[in-house]
C-alpha cells in the first residue's frame, strides 16, 4: 500500500521513534497494510498496520518504545510510546490449529498433575458448576476479556442464595478494589459492607478507580466529592488511567471549578492532553456537535505540541472564541534576572 499525500501527513505526526521503526521495516521488505483511527489508537492518534510481523530484533521494549505481544483477533504486536496515542500494530497471526483434546485429557489424568491440583486446593475451594463457582470463573480476566471490556457475570447475583452472596462477596472483597469490574460487582452487591469500600475507593487516590465508582455508584459520592475527583483526574491522571472516563463524565457534569481545570489544562498538561481537553472545551461551549469534534480535528491536533511558545498561540485563539481572559489561564514568563 501506497500512502496518499494525506495520510503521509497523518504519518508524519506519529513520534519519531515509531516513524524509525515503520522505516527500517520498509527497508526490510515489509510494507504498509492501513493506516487508521480508533482501537487501539487515542481519538487524537492514529495507528499503521503493517502488512507483515516486525523482525525479531526489533519486537522488544526500548527506552522510546513499548512492545507488547497482544497475540489478538485485530493485530499481533503493538508498538506504541509513553502516551500511547499513536501505534504501529502487525496483521494478526492466522488461527492456531484445534487443541489435541487426547493429550489434553491425559494431561489431565496424569497423577503428577493432579497432585500439583491437590496442592493449590484450600479449604474454601469451590464447585465449578456451582452458582458461585460459575461467577469465580467469570473474575478470571483473558485478554479477549479486558479488551472488550467484559465484566463480571454480575446476572447471577439475582438467581444467588444469601450464603452465596456472602461467598461472591467475601472473594470480591478479598481483591481490595483493584480494578472497575469489583467496583462495579460492589454496587451491584449494595451490603453495608460493599458501600463501605465504595467510599474507600472513592478515597483511594487512584483515578481509575473513582471514575468506576462514579460510573457505578454515583450515590456513594457528594457533588463536591464528584468535582474533586474529577479536577483531580484532569490535573494528574493518564489517558488510559482514569481521564478518559473523566472526560465522559465531564460531557455531562461540568460545574465551573471543571471548567477552569479544564482551561488550565490547555498549557499545564502535556500536549497529547491538552488536545483532548481543546476538544472538550470546545464542545461544552457549543462550538463542537461532540466532545471530539473531528470537523474541527486539524485545529485540536495544533494543541498536540510541547512547544509552549507554538501552544500559547493556539490556545489564546481558543480563549477569544470562547471568550475567556488568557490572563487567567497563561501564566506570563518570568522576569529575567
Amino acid at each position: 500500500m501506497t500512502l496518499s499525500p494525506a495520510e503521509e501527513e497523518e504519518f508524519a505526526s506519529f513520534p519519531d521513534p515509531l516513524r524509525a521503526l515503520v522505516s527500517a521495516e520498509l527497508a526490510a521488505g515489509n510494507a504498509i497494510a492501513a493506516l487508521g483511527h480508533g482501537f487501539p489508537a487515542a481519538p487524537c492518534g492514529a495507528y499503521l498496520m503493517l502488512a507483515q510481523p516486525v523482525d525479531d530484533a526489533r519486537r522488544v521494549s526500548t527506552g522510546e518504545i513499548a512492545f507488547y505481544d497482544r497475540n489478538g483477533s485485530s493485530y499481533a504486536g503493538e508498538f506504541t510510546d509513553h502516551q500511547r496515542h499513536f501505534f504501529v500494530v502487525e496483521p494478526p497471526r492466522p488461527p492456531e490449529p484445534a487443541p489435541d483434546m487426547d493429550a489434553i485429557r491425559k494431561q489431565l489424568e496424569s497423577d503428577d498433575w493432579q497432585h500439583g491440583r491437590t496442592l493449590h486446593r484450600t479449604e474454601e475451594e469451590v464447585d465449578p458448576e456451582s452458582l458461585v463457582g460459575r461467577f469465580q470463573a467469570s473474575m478470571e480476566i483473558d485478554y479477549e476479556k479486558w479488551r472488550e471490556g467484559i465484566g463480571y457475570d454480575l446476572e447471577l447475583l439475582s438467581q444467588a442464595t444469601p450464603k452465596e452472596l456472602e461467598r461472591i462477596e467475601a472473594m470480591v472483597q478479598d481483591r481490595r478494589e483493584a480494578d472497575w469490574r469489583d467496583i462495579a460487582a460492589l454496587a451491584a452487591l449494595g451490603t453495608p459492607t460493599a458501600q463501605a469500600s465504595l467510599r474507600r475507593a472513592l478515597a483511594s487516590g487512584d483515578s481509575r478507580i473513582q471514575m468506576a465508582v462514579l460510573e457505578y455508584a454515583p450515590d456513594a459520592a457528594t457533588e463536591s466529592q464528584r468535582i474533586a475527583v474529577l479536577v483531580q483526574a484532569l490535573e494528574r491522571a493518564t489517558l488510559y488511567g482514569g481521564l478518559s472516563q473523566a472526560l465522559d463524565h465531564i460531557a455531562s457534569f461540568h460545574p465551573p471549578p471543571i471548567v477552569d481545570t479544564l482551561l488550565r489544562g490547555l498549557m499545564e498538561r502535556d500536549g497529547a492532553t491538552a488536545c483532548q481537553f481543546a476538544g472538550m472545551v470546545y464542545f461544552l461551549f457549543g462550538k463542537a456537535a461532540s466532545p471530539f469534534d473531528w470537523d474541527h480535528r486539524p485545529f485540536f491536533l495544533r494543541f498536540n505540541t510541547d512547544d509552549l511558545e507554538e501552544r500559547e498561540v493556539v490556545v489564546r485563539e481558543l480563549l477569544a472564541t470562547i471568550g475567556k481572559d488568557p490572563s487567567r489561564y497563561i501564566k506570563p514568563e518570568p522576569l529575567a534576572p
